[in-house]
């Protein structure tokens, strides 16, 4: 339910204490990332673990031990769609991560739009280190990181701390644990007065700088560019600016 200025926590719901993400949890998740995105009393979503322990030490390997083939493509296939959803949908995700942030965690904060880690976190992609590799959202992180931290990071499943992941660019603001969720909701509050159009408009063109070439992606930007000029919505703000109030977007 989302609180009086339209933000939402969402918290990820797997197993034990350390929450282990199943399929399970994957599917749930999906389906309250698709209701959020249509819900536009909805302004933006804080994304967290259940429980005081950890964010998610990643998937749970008592599920995907004895994976066939198909089955394996159809988990790893339920991991892509909520976090393929976090990046595309039309609201701003935050991430607010405390403990352990690995493996499948890790690629679900890497779909979000700001990680605010506490200093206790831990984050990482040991998938090597059980046997499988990184795949799908983990191709967010050479971009994030850069290719050469992203490569020492994949290839040896090495884990960082919270100073270290701050430092690679990993995630964007360290707090103490006890003020993790203050921290997240302040920054999940900057997006209450702002356009939800704008802002859908702006996660999809930064969706497709990481899917298309420089000259398509140029293309695709300049028409959305001027399809917003269709809604009035920058007229609004900028006449607002100009008038030193707040802008009244309606778009809600």
């Amino acid at each position: 339910m989302a609180d009086s200025n339209g933000v939402v926590v969402t918290k990820l719901e797997g197993r034990g204490p350390l929450n282990l993400l199943g399929r399970e949890t994957f599917l749930g998740l999906k389906a309250v990332l698709d209701r959020l995105d249509q819900d536009r009393s909805v302004r933006a979503m804080i994304l967290t673990g259940s429980g005081e322990r950890a964010f998610s030490a990643g998937v749970d390997l008592h599920q995907m031990k004895d994976l066939d083939p198909a089955d394996a493509e159809e988990f790893i296939t339920a991991l892509h769609e909520p976090a393929r959803k976090l990046l595309t949908m039309s609201i701003p995700a935050v991430a607010a991560i405390r403990g352990p942030c690995l493996g499948g965690a890790l690629e679900l904060i890497l779909a979000c739009d700001i990680r605010i880690a506490a200093e206790d976190a831990v984050l990482g992609l040991p998938e090597v280190q059980v046997g499988i590799p990184s795949v799908i959202e983990a191709s967010l992180l050479p971009p994030t990181i850069g290719l050469g931290r992203a490569r020492r990071l994949l290839l040896t499943g090495e884990t960082v701390n919270a100073p270290e992941a701050l430092a690679m660019g990993l995630v964007d603001r360290v707090v103490p644990a006890y003020r993790l969720m203050e921290v997240a909701h302040e920054t999940a509050n900057t997006f209450v007065p702002m356009s939800r159009d704008v802002l859908a408009s702006q996660k999809t063109i930064v969706a497709k700088w990481l899917e298309l070439g420089e000259e398509e992606s140029a293309k695709f930007t300049i028409k959305e560019f001027s399809r917003i000029f269709t809604t009035g919505t920058p007229h609004e703000g900028m006449l607002a600016f100009l008038e030193k109030r707040a802008p009244n977007f309606g778009d809600g």
